[in-house]
């Protein structure tokens, strides 16, 4: 928590003589509020992991939180960056479904892309290659 004393310390300190239902509230007041640091924390924590997950690749952040423990470990470490980093190549290896395949180099990129020219001739003429074409035409005649 920060320097400044949480409420339920200065509620305390406010009421001169609590009776058992003051206390039992104050207690409650205090169970609240760690709660809500807990929760505080927790999407602190989440929010820098679903930053990070598009440049990762990850295409399933939501998913990959729910089956990796991913606020723990990253509650339990102290540098944050290091951390993700090694959440991250975890769910690389032992998940590999929920990230994007590596993007291919920029030749076999080009290579794998379909020529627009030749799909729209096997769209015109069919599947078949245009030699096969031009015999059928000549057997026509």
């Amino acid at each position: 928590m920060s320097n400044q004393s949480s409420l339920s310390d200065q509620l305390r300190a406010l009421l001169p003589e609590p009776n058992e239902e003051i206390t039992a509230a104050l207690e409650k007041v205090a169970q609240l509020e760690h709660e809500h640091s807990a929760a505080v924390e927790q999407a602190r924590i989440e929010r820098a992991f679903l930053l990070r997950a598009p440049r990762e690749g990850l295409l399933y952040p939501g998913d990959a939180l729910k089956l990796e423990d991913v606020v723990p470990k990253l509650r339990e470490a102290g540098d944050a960056e290091q951390a993700l980093e090694d959440v991250f190549s975890s769910l690389r290896s032992s998940r590999p479904y929920l990230f994007a395949k590596p993007p291919a180099s920029p030749a076999n990129q080009k290579l794998s892309e379909p020529d627009p020219e030749r799909l729209r001739s096997v769209l015109k003429h069919g599947s078949l290659t245009r030699q096969v074409q031009e015999i059928r035409r000549r057997n026509r005649r």
